[in-house]
Parts: structure tokens; C-alpha cells; sequence
């Protein structure tokens, strides 16, 4: 690591977005503050200010890598605390579209730890680094700049009413690592800088998580159950093995599809999804909670990038771009973010902001229009369907119907959303050549459950949004 730079740094929030970037400033500041409104648990448990923690997360290979450039060793400690890990092909069940997957060996290493004691060894490391300060119960309340407005110099701070200033805080540089709640927008406005402009897609999503205890011999000992939602049936869910011998079930629904949170509803929603294994696995575990809720009502964009900022001040993380959770990118896309911030940083810090913003927009780019087209397959959700999105959407319900009986198609497609390859990766020769030979013959998907009666209307526009038609 080089010797630091500059004088003190300073990050808003100590979410997993906020430790990683602080971990990144470490090596180029002599001090680095973290402030987090919440408090700071000394075991991995779910924050109160981090509602969604207490549900399913994955963290994508390509994400856990980036983690492990930051802090060697990462994967390995979390193994040690218990968390499964496996292959993401042999080691788990997949069914889209009513289709289950082929088996076969992706060499795409899964890692199944759950979000809390991600974050809890995250900020263990961190508290660890000698030039890096924590503070919980810590709320920022405003940035303050030079006299001209030019340039951050620190952050006003709240300990007590979180609305009087009693503190403040002088930095260089200021991430906000706050989310997608972020604050910085509304203080940002009284100096002139006008809020970026943000796109906006209203999903409708709602999900609900109940905890069970692990048996090696459940589903035949592999780690896992995705069941993807579908335009005939807004559905899904995710089974994941945890740490500790548990089982963490997420279950979604869009629209009114809305799962229930006592144990006989929520197995009823489960066993309503093509997936039987799911609904077995939900009926035959012992709970260990009752359950928690988390709504989604929109997915947010904000295109800072080409907004007016000052100097010193750097968004991130869900502050820029917040996802639909179902597709798993929050915590990767936020530890490849910290390596771009970390190589933006390496020249001269004022000019971090515009740098970091210009590296980071390809990979935002993939990761909202892919999230996005899978929402809009969704026809009662409102938005663009360009042209494109609809014959991707209507070639990856090819892509899912290959994957039932070819490994390889299925192999390409999860190695896509583990963001080690791009997307256009499905179209190469090799995959394209298998998906169109693979449709051609007739084989038998599982079967669609029949709507229930609490579910969103569907119309003609189902068939548009499956076939781009």
C-alpha cells in the first residue's frame, strides 16, 4: 500500500457500500470518519436502519472478488464462521419460466453468507485499519463548503436530534455511502447545485423472509432453490443455506402477488410457484422465526454523472443507483465501485468525482438495463419497452427453455448474472448455436401453477412482453 496523501476523508453510512469505499480511502488519506446513524452491533445481526439485511442476499462470484482484492482472506474467514459454499450449477436448483435446469458444473464458486455477518466482518476489518475511525448513532445532517461553493471542506453532524447541528467534521473528500434515502441532494440545492435527474421504474415488488434449521439431507444436500417470476405468474423465490444450519427463504410477489408472512400462507405461496421442491422444503423444515416484510415500490436511477457537483464530494453505491433486490447486484455492483473509486484516486482527489462517475457508468449501464427488461416483462408494470428490450426478453425465455435440458446454455447465463461475463456473452456463436438447436425440440417444462385469486390481472400484454410481438 503507498503512504497517504491527504489530510482526512469522510464516508456517510457504514452499510457495506460505506466500509468498502473507507477501505479504499484508507490508502490514500491519513484519517478516514465513518458516520452511521444506526448503531454498531458487535455481532452479525440485522441493523435497524437496514431493514432488506434481514432478507436473502447473494453476493455474485465477480462481487466476492472484488471484496477479496480489498481484504485477502475475506472468503476464507467467512467459510470458517460457517457459511456454505458450493457451485452455483451442480450445487443448486434453478427454474425460469416454469423450466427447471439442467445440473452440471459451472466452476462458478457460490459463497452463501448472510448479509448481516457480511457486513459484520466487513466492519470488523475495517475498525482494524489504524488510520479509520467508525461512529455510530452519528447522523450527518449537512456538507459544508468554501465560501465560494466550490469545493466540500466537511460535514455537519448530528448526535442527538438529528435535525440541530452540535458537531462537525472537517474532510477533503466526502463519499455518500447513504443510499438510496440519501440526504445530500436536498442539502446540495441551497448551494446552487441543482438535484441530478433520475429515472425511475415503479415495480410494485414485496417480499417476505422466513428463517428455518438445515438438515444436510434436505433437497439432497444442495444449497439452494431460485424460482423466477414470470409474466403468466409474478412469483418467485430463493432458498439459501446460511451459516449456522439455517435456511433463509425469501419469497416475491409483483403487484397484488403479495406473500403472506404467517407460516401457512407463506408455504401456500411457496408450493403455488413451478418449483415443487420449494414448497416441500418450506413444509418439512423446522421455523425459527416469524418472518419479516420488505416492499419495493420503485427502482431509482440518479444520473449524477452528468450533474453539477462540487469538489470533494462523491456519491455511491445505492446513493447513485438502486436495484430491484430480487436480481442480487446491490452489494457487488457497490464492491466494484470501490475498486474504480480506488484507481480514480491514485492522481489528484478534486478530480475524483467526474473520474469515478465516468468509470463507473458501463457498469451501471448493464446492470439497470438488465434489471429493468426483466421487470418489464411484467405487463402491468409501466415503462419504455424499446424494441431491443423486447427481443432481448423474448431470446433469453429461449435462453431459460435451452438451459432445461443443455448445461452449457444454462452454465452462460449464470456466469452473465454473476457479472463475469457480459450479457452479450448469450449471443456469441457457441451459446447461440445451442439455444436455437435446443428450442427446436419439444421437451416438457414444468408446468405453470394456475393464478390465484388475489393476483394482478394479466392481458394480452403478457404475450407481447414474453415474445417482443
Amino acid at each position: 500500500m503507498e503512504a497517504p496523501t491527504h489530510s482526512h476523508a469522510a464516508v456517510i453510512g457504514g452499510g457495506i457500500g460505506g466500509l468498502l469505499a473507507a477501505r479504499v480511502l484508507s490508502e490514500r488519506f491519513d484519517r478516514v470518519t465513518v458516520v452511521e446513524r444506526d448503531g454498531l452491533p458487535d455481532a452479525p445481526i440485522a441493523r435497524r436502519c437496514v431493514p432488506q439485511a434481514r432478507h436473502a442476499h447473494a453476493l455474485t462470484a465477480r462481487g466476492r472478488t472484488a471484496i477479496e482484492e480489498l481484504f485477502p482472506g475475506f472468503t476464507h474467514d467467512l467459510v470458517g464462521f460457517g457459511a456454505p459454499t458450493g457451485d452455483l450449477q451442480s450445487d443448486f436448483r434453478w427454474v425460469f419460466d416454469g423450466h427447471r435446469w439442467a445440473k452440471g458444473t459451472s466452476g462458478v464458486h457460490l459463497l452463501l453468507a448472510s448479509r448481516p455477518l457480511v457486513e459484520w466482518h466487513l466492519r470488523n476489518l475495517v475498525c482494524a485499519l489504524p488510520n479509520v475511525e467508525i461512529i455510530g448513532h452519528c447522523v450527518a445532517i449537512g456538507i459544508i463548503t468554501d465560501p465560494r461553493r466550490h469545493a466540500v471542506t466537511g460535514l455537519a453532524l448530528s448526535g442527538r436530534s438529528h435535525r440541530i447541528a452540535d458537531d462537525s467534521l472537517d474532510a477533503e473528500l466526502i463519499v455518500d455511502a447513504s443510499g438510496r434515502s440519501s440526504q445530500s441532494q436536498g442539502w446540495l440545492e441551497p448551494l446552487g447545485y441543482p438535484r441530478p435527474e433520475e429515472e425511475k421504474l415503479s415495480i410494485h415488488l414485496a417480499y417476505a423472509t422466513r428463517r428455518y434449521r438445515r438438515e444436510p439431507s434436505q433437497i439432497d444436500g444442495d444449497l439452494g432453490i431460485g424460482v423466477g417470476s414470470h409474466p403468466a405468474l409474478p412469483r418467485g423465490g430463493l432458498a439459501l443455506a446460511q451459516e449456522n444450519d439455517s435456511w433463509i427463504i425469501t419469497l416475491a410477489g409483483y403487484g397484488d402477488d403479495e406473500p403472506p408472512l404467517d407460516a401457512e400462507g407463506f408455504a401456500a405461496f411457496a408450493a403455488s410457484c413451478p418449483a415443487p421442491d420449494l414448497g416441500e422444503l418450506i413444509s418439512e423444515a423446522e421455523s425459527i422465526d416469524d418472518g419479516v416484510r420488505y416492499r419495493v415500490p420503485t427502482t431509482v436511477r440518479r444520473h449524477f454523472d452528468a450533474a453539477q457537483l462540487p469538489s470533494g464530494y462523491v456519491p455511491f453505491g445505492d446513493t447513485i443507483c438502486s436495484f430491484n433486490p430480487v436480481y442480487g447486484q446491490g452489494m457487488s455492483v457497490a464492491a466494484l465501485e470501490s475498486l474504480i473509486l480506488r484507481d480514480c484516486l491514485v492522481t489528484d482527489h478534486r478530480q475524483a468525482t467526474d473520474r469515478f462517475l465516468r468509470a463507473i457508468r458501463p457498469i451501471l449501464d448493464q446492470a439497470w438495463e438488465t434489471s429493468c427488461n426483466t421487470d418489464l416483462r411484467m405487463p402491468f408494470i409501466e415503462g419504455k419497452r424499446t424494441a431491443r428490450a423486447r427481443a432481448t426478453n423474448a431470446y433469453i425465455a429461449r435462453v431459460h427453455r435451452a438451459a432445461a435440458t443443455d448445461p452449457h446454455v444454462g452454465n452462460a447465463f449464470l456466469r452473465v448474472i454473476s457479472l463475469l461475463d457480459p450479457p452479450t456473452s448469450l449471443v456469441r456463436p457457441s451459446t447461440l448455436t445451442r439455444v436455437l438447436w435446443a428450442n427446436r425440440r419439444p421437451h416438457q417444462a414444468n408446468t405453470l401453477t394456475s393464478r390465484p385469486t388475489n393476483s394482478v390481472p394479466l392481458d394480452a400484454a403478457s404475450t407481447n412482453a414474453e415474445t417482443g410481438t
